[in-house]
C-alpha cells in the first residue's frame, strides 16, 4: 500500500527490480519513456495516472481501493 507519489515510486522501483527490468526495458513495454520513469520512480507528484497504472499493468499489478479509517479504529 502507499499513500503518497514518492512512496508509489519506491514500490514501482521495487517490484522493476524483483522482475529484473532496467527503467529502459520498463518503459519501453508500458509505453512511457524513461525520462518519465525516472520522474515517477523518484517520487515526482504530477504524473499522469493512466500512465501509472499502465506501468503497473506492465508488471501484472492493479489498484485496490482500501479504507484506512480502519487503523483509526484498531
Amino acid at each position: 500500500m502507499f499513500r503518497s507519489p514518492r512512496e508509489a515510486g519506491i514500490v514501482l522501483r521495487h517490484l522493476r527490480e524483483n522482475a529484473g527490468l532496467t527503467q529502459a526495458t520498463l518503459a519501453e513495454q508500458a509505453g512511457v519513456s524513461k525520462r518519465w520513469l525516472v520522474n515517477f520512480e523518484n517520487g515526482k507528484p504530477s504524473v499522469d495516472m493512466s500512465m501509472v497504472m499502465d506501468v503497473f499493468a506492465t508488471l501484472g499489478f492493479a489498484f485496490d481501493i482500501v479504507d484506512d479509517r480502519l487503523d483509526e479504529v484498531e
